[in-house]
């Protein structure tokens, strides 16, 4: 199998009004696909459809290679979870009790092992008897990622997961997007945090007003942004041989820095590079954005 999600034409008129028009769009199994469009560009309502909370209008979509008219497709959908807009806890609950009764609505028995797992999962194992009101918002927002992975799921769709989050709260939302994406879940992901987006995401698609304007490989948008990620150490010789030891072969060495012309994970790079050993001393990207890349599909105006 491809693609865990496919869309046909999909489309969704509210008072006559289409705001999903013709979208076809291609999720590839074990991907994290970057959702980017205006607020009430559509994103939201495709996740509505795709998760059966709403009919299309026109046209259909595939779960798994399963088309979504035949009555299999409630199965299917066990395999997806989802975040749309914020997790639903409840306050006056324990992070161990929220996910004690989300256990119950999933039907859930002899659910201890599976709770601990989910909570080490996303580093709440130690919360004790801490009331989820008392949390962070990035606590929260891992919190309902725990209960999503209660039913084992195989793919994932987080609707504005960053927004509100501190500094730290995205650092940590997105380290662990990057381990469950290794696990192997697929990810829907929908952001105006481009720049933490583009750290995870692996394909993207670009939506605007209901249509959908392009979908790209995260290496082919990188490729048209011209990107590039230059770092300087204090010995260029040692950089050099740590980045082609970690295999990075698409690189210009310079007096000063080493310049990578192919897409890498910032986070991820130095974490590599420390591990070799080397310390790096500075390191930033240059080229277009992605959200400059986004203004300009849609003509540089919203």
């Amino acid at each position: 199998m491809e693609n865990v999600v496919e869309t046909f034409d999909l489309s969704k008129r509210y008072n006559g009004r289409f705001v999903v028009d013709h979208v076809n769009i291609h999720i590839p199994a074990g991907s994290v696909y970057g959702f980017v469009g205006e607020n009430g560009s559509g994103k939201t309502t495709i996740m509505r459809l795709l998760m059966g909370l709403a009919n299309p209008t026109e046209g259909s979509y595939k779960l798994f290679d399963l088309d979504n008219n035949d009555h299999h497709i409630y199965g299917v959908r066990k395999k997806i979870s989802a975040i749309v807009e914020a997790p639903s806890l409840v306050p006056s609950m324990t992070a161990k009790q929220n996910l004690k009764y989300a256990c119950l609505y999933y039907g859930i028995k002899d659910a201890d092992q599976i709770i601990e797992e989910s909570l080490r999962s996303v580093g709440l194992v130690d919360t004790g008897n801490k009331k989820v009101k008392n949390f962070s918002l990035g606590m929260r927002q891992r919190l309902g990622i725990a209960i999503l992975l209660l039913n084992k799921p195989e793919l994932m769709f987080l609707d504005e997961p960053m927004n509100g989050l501190d500094p730290s709260g995205v650092a940590e939302l997105r380290d662990l997007i990057i381990e469950l994406n290794k696990q192997g879940i697929t990810f829907l992901i929908s952001s105006h945090i481009l720049s933490e987006l583009e750290k995870v995401a692996t394909t993207w698609g670009f939506i605007s007003h209901g249509k959908l304007l392009q979908e790209i490989s995260a290496s082919d948008l990188a490729a048209h942004c011209d990107k590039c990620t230059e770092i300087r150490s204090a010995n260029i010789h040692t950089l050099e041989e740590a980045v082609k030891a970690i295999g990075i072969t698409n690189y210009v060495t310079t007096p000063i820095s080493i310049k990578i012309k192919q897409d890498v994970n910032p986070t991820q790079l130095l974490t590599s590079l420390a591990q070799k050993g080397v310390a790096v001393t500075d390191i930033s990207t240059t080229g277009t954005s992605v959200e400059e890349y986004y203004l300009n599909l849609i003509g540089g105006k919203l």
